[in-house]
């Protein structure tokens, strides 16, 4: 019963600390390195070092659907980030990323369309593309 207890508190414990809202380290507004990436609008791709089939389709369809409708335009960008790399570890913690994650940073406004990618990418790509166009149209 002890241990059972113990493991309750340590876990009403760890949900509390976890669920803390995070500081925006004031460093990192300023960062030069996110400076020059973000753009108006960015089309940001997030993913490890080993992908699945299904975060590669989605990173596909993402960069797809950039340079199909939107290169020309300077306000928006696509950017595909490695968070097991060091030199984007900022970035990834700036959006909270742990993981393959696909959103749209709008202006400051950021829409996370990962679950929404994920379901659609292998059997329909094309309304992970429609909603994609629909959002960014919708900053414009």
């Amino acid at each position: 019963m002890k241990l059972y207890y113990s493991v309750f508190v340590f876990l009403v414990a760890f949900s509390l600390v976890s669920c803390q809202p995070k500081e925006v380290d004031a460093n990192l507004e300023n960062s030069t390195e996110l400076s020059q990436e973000m753009s108006e609008i960015s089309l940001i791709y997030f993913h490890g070092d080993r992908r699945c089939p299904t975060c590669i389709a989605v990173g596909e369809v993402a960069e797809k659907t950039y340079f199909e409708n939107f290169s020309d335009n300077e306000k928006i960008q696509f950017l595909e980030i490695n968070i097991d790399l060091q030199e984007n570890e900022a970035i990834a913690e700036k959006y909270e990323i742990a993981g393959s994650s696909l959103i749209l940073d709008i202006q400051g406004k950021v829409e996370d369309i990962t679950s929404f990618a994920f379901q659609n990418a292998k059997s329909n790509p094309e309304l992970i593309e429609k909603k994609i166009i629909q959002l960014v149209k919708s900053g414009l």
